[in-house]
This record gives C-alpha cells, sequence and structure tokens, in this order.
C-alpha cells in the first residue's frame, strides 16, 4: 500500500533529476485546481470525499445509454457493488460506506464497450482513470494480462492505489514506490546475539496483472517497449494543456498496437480548447475516427441502410437512435485494418459513425431481455446481498 508520504518522496527525488521544470509543469492539474477539486491530501481520511466523483447525476443517463441491463450485467454491477461497499470498510472504516453507482455504472459503460472490441483485449492502459473502479470489472476479465494506469492527480493516485491493492493483491505492481534497481539501504552491523533477521521468502517471479505509473515513470511504457490492445483515455483530452496533449497522445500511437482501437469515454470539460481543435490535433498525430458521438445527441448505426429491429425496440426515440451520456470515440492509428478507409479530414467531425461490424459491436449491441433499473434498487439489492452473505445486521 502506498502511503502520501512515500509518493511525495518519490515525486521530489524525480523533481530533483529532471532536466527541466517544464517537465513537471506539464502534468500539472490546473483545471482540477481551478475547480476547487482536493488535488492534494494530508490523510487517507480525506479520500472519503472522492469515493463518488466526476458522474454526480448521471447515473440515468447511463442506464438510457445501454439499453437496460441483461441479468448477466445487473448481477456483474452487483458484485461491484459489493466490492465498492467492502473496500469503503476496510479502508476507510471512520465513515458510513456508500453506494457509488453512478461512478459503477460508468465503469461499466467503459468495460461493455471494451469487451465490444473483441476476445482479443488482454492489455489495456487507462490515462487518468479518476476513482479507478474499472478495476472492479478488470479483476474478472478471465483474459487480462496487464491493465496499466496513469495519473498526474495525487490525490487520485492514492485512491486508486488503495482500489487496485483490494482488488489485485500481489499481483499489483505501485510503480510510484522506489525504484527495484535503486538501493534502498546499505548499512553494516556486527552480529549480535539480541539481534535475527528473518529469513526472505524467495518465492520467483509472477507477472503483476495491474501496473499503476505516476507521472514521472510513464516513460517506462516506452522504454520497455509495452504495448496494448486498448488504450483509453477517462475525460481528460480536452482537460490537457497544449503539451501535455501532444506528449499523451504520441504515446498513445506508440503503445497502441497496430490492430488496438484507442477508445474515449468522455473528452472532458473544454478547459484547454474545442472538440473540433482536438479532432484536428488527433488526426495531425496519425489516428483515423471510427465514431464520435457527442454528448445527449442522438446517432444511428447504418447497416445494409437499415438498423436492426433489436436496436430500435431499446432506445427511448424508436428510431434507432442512442444518445450517450458524455462525448464517445474510437480511434485507430496507422496499421490497423480500417485506418485508411477513415483518415479523411471530411470524417473528422461529431456524430461520426463507420458501418463497421467493430463499432456496432462497441456502441450498438444489445443482448434480448433487458430492463431498466434504479439507483435504489442497486441499493437494496446491496445492503440485502451484504447482510446474507457477510452477517451484516440491520
Amino acid at each position: 500500500m502506498l502511503d502520501i508520504q512515500t509518493y511525495r518522496a518519490g515525486e521530489q527525488l524525480a523533481k530533483s533529476r529532471i532536466p527541466s521544470w517544464r517537465v513537471s509543469q506539464i502534468h500539472n492539474v490546473d483545471h482540477f485546481e481551478h475547480a476547487g477539486f482536493p488535488v492534494r491530501i494530508n490523510s487517507v481520511r480525506e479520500l472519503g470525499q472522492i469515493v463518488d466523483t466526476m458522474q454526480e447525476n448521471r447515473f440515468e443517463g447511463y442506464m438510457a445509454e445501454l439499453g437496460g441491463l441483461s441479468r448477466d450485467e445487473y448481477d456483474l454491477i452487483l458484485e461491484t457493488c459489493k466490492d465498492a461497499v467492502r473496500f469503503q470498510l476496510t479502508f476507510l472504516p471512520h465513515r458510513p460506506p456508500v453506494l457509488p453507482i453512478s461512478t459503477l455504472l460508468s465503469a461499466f459503460a467503459l468495460y461493455k464497450k471494451m469487451l465490444g472490441a473483441g476476445a482479443g483485449n488482454r492489455s489495456i492502459l487507462e490515462i487518468g482513470p479518476g476513482c479507478g473502479y474499472l478495476s472492479f470489472f478488470l479483476r474478472r476479465h478471465a483474459a487480462l494480462a496487464n491493465y496499466s494506469q496513469f495519473e498526474a492527480c495525487e490525490s487520485f493516485y492514492i485512491f486508486q492505489n488503495l482500489v487496485n491493492v483490494f482488488c489485485f493483491g500481489p499481483r499489483f505492481d505501485e510503480r510510484a514506490l522506489p525504484h527495484e534497481d535503486t538501493p534502498a539501504v546499505d548499512y553494516f552491523t556486527n552480529p549480535r546475539a539480541d539481534m535475527e533477521f528473518s529469513p526472505a521468502v524467495r518465492l520467483g517471479g509472477v507477472a503483476p496483472l495491474c501496473s499503476h505509473y505516476p507521472w514521472w515513470r510513464i516513460g517506462e511504457i516506452v522504454s520497455r517497449e509495452i504495448s496494448f490492445d486498448i488504450v483509453t483515455s477517462n475525460a481528460n483530452l480536452l482537460e490537457f494543456n497544449a503539451t501535455a496533449l501532444d506528449d499523451y497522445l504520441s504515446l498513445v500511437h506508440r503503445s497502441l498496437k497496430p490492430e488496438g482501437v484507442f477508445l474515449v469515454q468522455c473528452t472532458g470539460y473544454p478547459a484547454n480548447g474545442t472538440v473540433a481543435q482536438l479532432l484536428e490535433k488527433i488526426r495531425d498525430k496519425g489516428f483515423a475516427p471510427l465514431i464520435f458521438a457527442t454528448a445527449q445527441e442522438p446517432v444511428r448505426f447504418a447497416e445494409g441502410g437499415a438498423l436492426p429491429n433489436l436496436l430500435d425496440r431499446l432506445t427511448d426515440s424508436g428510431r434507432g437512435s442512442v444518445r450517450y451520456t458524455t462525448n464517445n470515440a474510437v480511434f485507430v492509428r496507422a496499421g490497423h485494418p480500417l485506418f485508411q478507409k477513415y483518415y479523411e479530414p471530411r470524417n473528422f467531425t461529431t456524430r461520426f459513425v463507420a458501418p463497421e461490424p467493430l463499432v456496432k459491436s462497441m456502441f450498438f449491441d444489445r443482448s434480448a431481455e433487458r430492463r431498466a433499473y434504479t439507483a435504489v434498487e442497486f441499493l437494496e439489492a446491496t445492503e440485502l446481498a451484504m447482510r446474507s452473505a457477510d452477517g451484516w445486521r440491520n
């Protein structure tokens, strides 16, 4: 587990070694600071205030976007609800737990799109995980081999660390801790009768399922030549300053496998530019769009000139359109089979939907037998399940 003092010591050491102060300035979370978000904290106890944040009042929007839930999807989300409560009882026992259902449903909406990208999504990179609740879903993702995260906000970073410890245990690799090649101590002491050193337990190596990178160690992705099936950006592209956006887009392009997808669920608050300007920068970096859906504006999937009847039944308009809660997009890089087909300026626009099976499976496929649930239903079901399984009393 990472404590605040160790995180700051690592950050201070990094700042003492970087060639210019401009390197660290790139990763300043200026928009968070201006909004009054608790970027810096002095105690883990302060993390309770960000257990359910950034997705306020979006539960109904995500439920409508998903067209309701199948029974299997409902059961999965209910398991993550119990995870979220047990997580708080473990790491924040000083305060009554809450059910962060809006944030959990947002994470599920992202996870569902990842599943639609295909069975080969074994490696995932998330830029700016926020509360980090995608981990609650990925811990159950049987194909997972490498889930990596970048985060520049201290409070979110500490919170994500706790979530990952809870979800992945010894298969979680915290990269903000001292580098494994850095000598921690070089002591000398003469053997003493009253001093015994316990023997080290040598188990051999085991590959981590989740790796967590602070801003001063994200270069390891490049130096280790790690690549990913999916790279996702969590509500931050329009919040990055110009230099940070350039760096992160370059990193995405280098680390995304040729056949991989760059998935964006929410482009963030437009603090540093417009969507049109963002699309221009993304094209300049060598990406082609497969879909760009603007928040709350209906988009359709055209397949042979007609939409599936099931999708018509699931949408509130009755005309085969879906309204996404936030801006959503998918891009591919050079080397992807669809890159050349869609790398044209006229496709870099909002409400663009490529009539491709990949887009359909990620954004428009809906299973039968779905129904909408309320936040109250999830609350009551979570309480009932935990009282039954964990022995909690009324």
